[in-house]
Parts: C-alpha cells; sequence; structure tokens
C-alpha cells in the first residue's frame, strides 16, 4: 500500500497514526491509579490509626456483609458471623480500599467520557439545527421573493392586456380613417 512516510514522502513505509491525546491521558491516568492504589493499601497497613480505625472496620464490615450474603443465597439463615483476626482483617480492608480507588478512577473516567461524548452530541444537533433554521429561513426568503415575482408579474400581464388592447383600438381607428 502507497502511504505517506514519516519523511512526508509517498511510497511503501510506516504510516503515522494520529492518537487522540484525550485517548492517551486517560490510559495514562488508568496506569497511574493501580500504583496509587498499592500505595493506598500499603498507607492504610502501616499507619497505626488508619490501619485501626478505618481500614480494620471496613475488613470486618465488609466479611459480615459478605458471610450475610452468601449465607442466604445458601438457604441458611440466623447464623453467627465471626469477626476476622486482625491481619485477615486489615487485608480484607486494605485490599477493598484499593479496589474501590481503582474503581473509582474507572468510574470518573466513564462519566468524562461519557459527559465529553454527550457535549459533542449535543453540539453536532446544535449545529444540524442552525443549519436547518438557515435552510428554512432560505425557502422563506425564496417564497417570498416568488411571490413578490408572482405579484409582479400580474402586473405586468395586466398591462400587457391593457396595451394590447390599446394597439388593437388604434389598430381599428386607423383602419377606419385609411377606409375615408
Amino acid at each position: 500500500a502507497v502511504v505517506s512516510t514519516q519523511s512526508g514522502h509517498y511510497g511503501r513505509g510506516v504510516a503515522m497514526v494520529a492518537i487522540p491525546l484525550g485517548k492517551m491521558f486517560i490510559l495514562a491516568v488508568k496506569q497511574v491509579a493501580k500504583p496509587m492504589a498499592k500505595g493506598i493499601k500499603n498507607a492504610a497497613v502501616n499507619s497505626p490509626f488508619v490501619r485501626n480505625k478505618i481500614v480494620m472496620p471496613i475488613g470486618q464490615g465488609f466479611n459480615w456483609f459478605d458471610v450475610k450474603i452468601q449465607t442466604k443465597l445458601m438457604g441458611a439463615s440466623g447464623s453467627k458471623v465471626y469477626k476476622l483476626n486482625e491481619k485477615v482483617a486489615i487485608e480484607y480492608g486494605a485490599e477493598l480500599i484499593s479496589e474501590l480507588f481503582i474503581y473509582s478512577v474507572g468510574s470518573v473516567i466513564l462519566l468524562y467520557e461519557y459527559s465529553r461524548s454527550n457535549a459533542k452530541e449535543e453540539k453536532r444537533e446544535a449545529k444540524q439545527q442552525e443549519e436547518a433554521n438557515k435552510m428554512k429561513k432560505e425557502i422563506e426568503s425564496l417564497q417570498e421573493s416568488l411571490f413578490d415575482t408572482s405579484f409582479i408579474i400580474e402586473e405586468q400581464s395586466a398591462e400587457i392586456r391593457s396595451l394590447t388592447r390599446q394597439i388593437f383600438g388604434l389598430q381599428d381607428q386607423i383602419a377606419k380613417f385609411a377606409d375615408k
């Protein structure tokens, strides 16, 4: 295939592909979110306050919720949920926090893309509406012009008929005058 190469000449070579910067930015944010989530997880495990007051209760709460849902799905009821040991609860909570962070970043990106897509669509629809209004005004202008032209033609037709009658009247007078 003949393509434009990096040097600007046409021929066989590597085609330059334009990648939208917005898409590259979104991909970069996704890639950065993963190590950030890992950093949040490590910070949560290493800080005593965060570990004991936030991460461990989240891990215990999620374990309780998970066990309750599983027992309901299996048809059991009234089962007691035992607390996890500290290490497992911290690991569970830290993992949940890091996953929530990644999903939050993904959700924000998804909402941004949706908003951007809607704005683009609205802009396209507004442009189409503007063009439709412009065409409508053009049609109305042409209709007015046609009406004015029809009126002028009607007036000129009436004048032509009047002049034709006058010509015939003059021809009759000339013929009568010539006969005398």
